[in-house]
This record gives C-alpha cells, structure tokens and sequence, in this order.
C-alpha cells in the first residue's frame, strides 16, 4: 500500500511526467494508483475509467460505465488494489452507494458481495471509500472509509469483516510485516498487530 500511495503523491504531483503526457487522455480526473506484486500498474478515474499498464508507459483504458451499461450503475472510482492475483476497485454509484468490483486481468469485472454480520444481523456496507490495499499474509483487500471504516474481504465473499475505529474517517492502512498501521482523520493513528 505504500507504493500505491507514493505512486498517487508522484502522478498528482505537477512535474510528473505521467500526468503531463505519459497517461492516455481520460473523460475523469485520477483519483488512485496501485501497482501490483506483478509489477502491473493500475490506475482509476472518477468518471469509471480502469487503466491498466505493464510497464508505466503503454496504458490501456478501460471504461467501465460505457462497457457495463445497462448491466451496472455508472461508477466514479476512489479506489483500486492489486493482490493474490486480482485487482478490485471501489467507489460510489449515482445513487451515491459503495460498490466494489474485482477481476482477474482488468477486462472483465464482476460485483463483490458488501455484506457482513454484525451482533448477529446482516448488513450490507455502505460507506465513501478513502482507499484500498491487499494484504498477501491474510490474502485479503481492505477497505478503508468514513465512519472510520476498515472492512476486510478475504477470498470467502460470505466471510468479510467489519471493524469501526474511533475517528471519522479512516484514510489507509499499510501493511509493515506481521503489522498494519492504520492512519485516519484528526492524525489519528493506531498498530494493528497481526
């Protein structure tokens, strides 16, 4: 999650060549950026484009929204991971709504379950995402947003896990060995130890 976060600071940054020439031209302004153990690049818009490059200069862009039509909402992405061989967006739908989406390769992509019990009720998640990260040592995506929301989704879509932390939101979470460091609003900060 640290590259993924360096990355983001470097594109956004004015004299960063990716964001003077090297990305495609896109409808939406970038929002994430991760790259993966396998070294491919990814990187989300606000306007539901997914860009996919395996070397940093030669990206691919696929939208979403236009290619999804009729069978998804339109999305504006905040998010995006890469991990244990597959990459998941977030981000909100028109209604406002979390959805996330999770493929294989960046071509075909396929709804992720939100749902999670809590003191013995399903619920379903419906948060503003800050941000994504996988975690190889649980082989999980992480989900962090507001409400101070830190939502785990291992590979079991029945099995994904709530917990709340006390601050707004919660921004990130970098895996640091057998740690993860969570950072939220106010410069809240807390270890996790796994």
């Amino acid at each position: 999650m640290f590259r993924c976060l360096v990355i983001l600071a470097f594109l956004l940054s004015t004299s960063c060549p990716a964001a003077t020439g090297y990305l495609p031209e896109t409808a939406g302004t970038l929002q994430a950026v991760c790259e993966g153990p396998d070294g491919v690049q990814w990187a989300v818009t606000d306007a539901g484009e997914i860009l996919r490059s395996a070397d940093g200069a030669a990206w691919t862009v696929f939208d979403f929204n236009t290619q999804y039509a009729g069978f998804y909402p339109k999305m504006s992405w905040r998010a995006v991971a890469a991990g244990g061989g597959s990459v998941m967006v977030a981000g909100l739908d028109t209604d406002g709504h979390l959805a996330v989406y999770t493929s294989s390769r960046g071509s075909v992509w396929s709804a992720r379950a939100l749902e999670y019990t809590e003191a013995g009720e399903r619920s379903v998640l419906d948060v503003t995402p800050s941000s994504l990260s996988y975690d190889p040592l649980r082989d999980s995506f992480f989900l962090c947003g507001s409400g101070g929301t830190l939502f785990e989704m291992p590979g079991c879509s029945h099995c994904n896990r709530l917990t709340r932390y006390p601050v707004d939101t919660l921004y990130v979470r970098l895996q640091a060995g057998f740690n993860a460091l969570l950072l939220g609003s106010g410069g809240w900060r807390y270890v996790d130890q796994l």
